[in-house]
């Protein structure tokens, strides 16, 4: 989208859908190489003592609270540009039949 600063508003209907689509791709790329690298220490942690097991642990909660926090955020900004896409494609077509 372009918007000089006396002229008309250009919006790219397909470039925004692409967008749209690169987060979703992206927010499933993170989960999926999240998840590589938890089986991953998963399976190093069963040799680790209690008190560094304990410690991974904690953290590891930690970790996984904020994955899931930008997951939600990844999935709201892709669902938005969706509804403000679809919106601008309806407005656009609402104007366009106003010509007649």
């Amino acid at each position: 989208m372009t918007a000089p600063s006396n002229g008309p508003i250009h919006y790219s209907f397909g470039q925004i859908e692409a967008m749209q689509q690169q987060i979703i791709s992206l927010q499933g790329e993170m989960d999926r190489k999240l998840a590589d690298i938890k089986r991953t220490v998963d399976k190093m942690i069963v040799d680790w003592d209690a008190s560094s097991s304990t410690s991974y642990q904690e953290h590891q909660a930690k970790w996984d609270t904020a994955a899931s926090e930008l997951h939600q955020v990844l999935e709201a900004v892709g669902r938005v540009v969706g509804q403000g896409n679809e919106g601008m494609q309806e407005a656009n077509a609402a104007a366009a039949r106003s010509w007649g």
